[in-house]
Order: structure tokens, then C-alpha cells, then sequence
């Protein structure tokens, strides 16, 4: 399962920059325009939203990637997650999609939900032991 969530994150990573580019291209084009350097939001009091958005759904992509290579290098080596990773990446997915359910935040849920299901330990989730005891 985490072999096949690595490949998954790797192949929503591959795709993503593609489809940023083309649902944003009028404001890359309006970066370059610019000059690149200081030009997506050169005065904080004034931010142009637009450009923004570009940037940071672009900035996304190698976190993606990450999780994905990270997924295959833990497979490798026959490495378990913690519990808690799987369940802050389908928490925040679960949150995305609430939010906005019309996005390509469903490609991320089922990767999130793989890294969820191989992570749980095999005595299955026992709620005190994920919750720190308090000295």
C-alpha cells in the first residue's frame, strides 16, 4: 500500500505543475511579464490575490513529490509511518475538501488514505495510546 501511495503522490506531483500552468497562465505570464524577481506580491499592503495563487499552488508541487519519494524510500526499507502522518495529511484533505469539494484536492485523498492504512499499527488503533500521557 505505501508503494503504490509513493507512486500515486509522484504522479500527482508530475501532473500538478502542468495543470497550475494552464489554469493560471495568464498570471504567469504576467509574472515573467514583470521580470520574475519580487513580482508576485512586491507591496504587501496591495497583494495581487491572482498571482498568488499562482505561486503558491505552484510551490506546492516538489511537497508532493517529497511525500511521494518519501513513501517509496520508507517502502524500500520496509519502514512503518507514524500514525499521526497519515492522519494530518487525510485530516487536512478532508478539511480541503469540505472547503472546496469542486478541486483536485481528490487525487490527494486516496494516497492519504493508503499512508493512513499502512501506518496503523496491526494491533489496530487504540485511542490512550495515541494521546501523550501528561506527567
Amino acid at each position: 500500500m505505501l508503494r503504490l501511495a509513493g507512486w500515486w503522490w509522484i504522479v500527482v506531483s508530475a501532473i500538478h505543475p502542468l495543470v497550475v500552468i494552464i489554469q493560471y497562465f495568464d498570471q504567469w505570464k504576467a509574472i515573467a511579464q514583470d521580470g520574475w524577481f519580487n513580482v508576485i506580491a512586491p507591496n504587501p499592503f496591495a497583494p495581487i490575490f491572482e498571482r498568488e495563487d499562482a505561486f503558491w499552488c505552484m510551490f506546492l508541487t516538489p511537497f508532493l513529490l517529497l511525500i511521494g519519494k518519501l513513501c517509496l524510500w520508507a517502502y524500500r526499507r520496509q519502514l512503518v509511518f507514524p500514525l499521526s502522518v497519515g492522519v494530518i495529511l487525510t485530516g487536512t484533505m478532508l478539511v480541503g475538501l469540505f472547503l472546496e469539494p469542486l478541486s483536485g484536492i481528490w487525487f490527494a485523498l486516496p494516497p492519504s488514505l493508503m499512508l493512513l492504512w499502512s501506518s496503523k499499527p496491526k494491533s489496530g488503533i487504540i485511542l490512550f495510546k495515541l494521546i501523550p500521557r501528561i506527567k
